[in-house]
């Protein structure tokens, strides 16, 4: 079990209007207000929704929702996943019918909202990261305090449920004692250094030209060594994206600008 604490807080609460659809407008929202990772809970209406059974594992089976039902109950959480904001919402809806009240519940896959009404929890101090799980193959949540690299790894596997007892050494033979003299143990031979050779990491820096996998042509705003804000080319939007989640190319050298270009791939 792991817990990790957050002590840097902030609520937000957010309005999606008629016709707005989740989850896209939502993680637009968020990623304006710099909110990537915290907790959202919400109620209201929608006007269309289509939501994931998820409870039997294996595919989840999707059912679609093509009139206005009530939100009873919404709860999720916001975290990155491979490397870009990502919202995972659980739901409770209902709906008058005629044959009686009827109750959907499940993962929120898509919605339209008719008036719906979220408050966000954003932990400022928290890295959250969402990845599958080898042991179970559903998604996880790891987190680790800001500017910690923990929560973009997975878990280690358990030890097994019992270890061998370790090998004991085998004593170092003696020479043969010599007259008048106290023995003398035999030093096994030295194992020759190996040599070891360091590589520098590049990573972009302000100013670099970058190639993201999914926002395209972008400009580094800023960079840390393990996040950095990059502005799109097609629409001035920015992003802030995880270095550790991507896969860095060697960069290359635009002639004309002078200016390095990287290739960010996603690392599989």
């Amino acid at each position: 079990m792991n817990v990790v604490e957050s002590r840097r807080i902030r609520h937000l609460v957010v309005r999606a209007d008629r016709g707005e659809e989740l989850p896209t407008a939502l993680v637009r929202a968020l990623d304006e207000a710099e909110a990537r990772a915290g907790s959202i809970r919400g109620i209201g209406t929608l006007e269309a929704a289509e939501i994931a059974d998820i409870s039997q594992g294996g595919t989840p089976r999707s059912h679609r929702i093509e009139s206005a039902v009530t939100v009873a109950s919404l709860t999720g959480n916001v975290a990155l996943e491979h490397g870009t904001t990502s919202v995972r919402l659980f739901v409770t809806l209902v709906r008058e019918s005629e044959l009686g009240v009827e109750t959907f519940a499940g993962q929120l896959l898509w919605a339209r909202a008719l008036s719906l009404e979220l408050v966000v929890t954003a932990f400022d101090d928290l890295l959250l990261a969402r990845m599958d799980d080898e042991r179970t193959g559903a998604p996880a949540l790891h987190a680790a305090p800001r500017g910690s690299a923990a929560a973009q790894r997975p878990p280690s596997p358990p030890p097994p449920a019992s270890t061998p007892e370790p090998t004991q050494p085998r004593p170092v033979p003696l020479a043969a004692p010599v007259p008048g003299e106290a023995p003398q143990a035999i030093s096994p031979p030295a194992r020759p250094a190996r040599h070891q050779v360091e590589t520098a990491e590049i990573y972009p820096e302000t100013g670099d030209l970058v190639s993201h996998f999914h926002f395209g042509e972008c400009e580094v705003l800023s960079s840390d060594g393990e996040r950095i804000r990059l502005r799109q080319e097609k629409d001035g939007r920015v992003r802030e994206v995880s270095l550790t989640m991507l896969k860095i190319e060697s960069p290359t050298v635009d002639p004309a600008s002078g200016k390095r270009h990287f290739k960010l791939a996603r690392k599989h």
